[in-house]
């Protein structure tokens, strides 16, 4: 191989690779190290939140939530019904007071019938 037969590139262009390996190498050797941790950090959480998925789904299918939840639906049915039933006594204290009211009314506006009592007077004393 002559000098002739070489590329006239070949020693600019490795001068030139060798220059922007060795600018870039490092910031990429950090953020190859970043990503690797951030990786690991990764898996740890899926590990964790997969842990955390097998534990909530026990306590989801348990007896015992499931026998919870039944009361909790009986009691608020209960709870339903005594708010019903409070809302319709609370009509019906309206209703009796507005009644009372009328009838209150109603008395004080008809003529006051005085009764005369009087004691009667052919009672003999009696005596010693």
């Amino acid at each position: 191989m002559s000098f002739n037969d070489q590329n006239p590139y070949e020693i600019p262009g490795r001068i030139l690779s060798l220059g922007i390996v060795k600018t870039f190498e490092p910031p990429l050797k950090s953020t190859r190290k970043q990503l690797t941790e951030v990786t690991a950090k990764q898996n740890e959480l899926i590990e964790k939140l997969h842990g955390e998925n097998l534990s909530i789904a026990k306590v989801q299918h348990s007896r015992e939530l499931q026998e919870m939840l039944a009361k909790v639906k009986t009691y608020h049915a209960k709870l339903c019904n005594i708010k019903k039933d409070i809302r319709g006594l609370h009509e019906k204290g309206v209703k009796l007071k507005k009644r009372a009211l009328k009838l209150k009314e109603l008395k004080e506006k008809e003529p006051v019938e005085e009764v005369i009592i009087t004691k009667p007077t052919n009672i003999i004393p009696k005596c010693l």
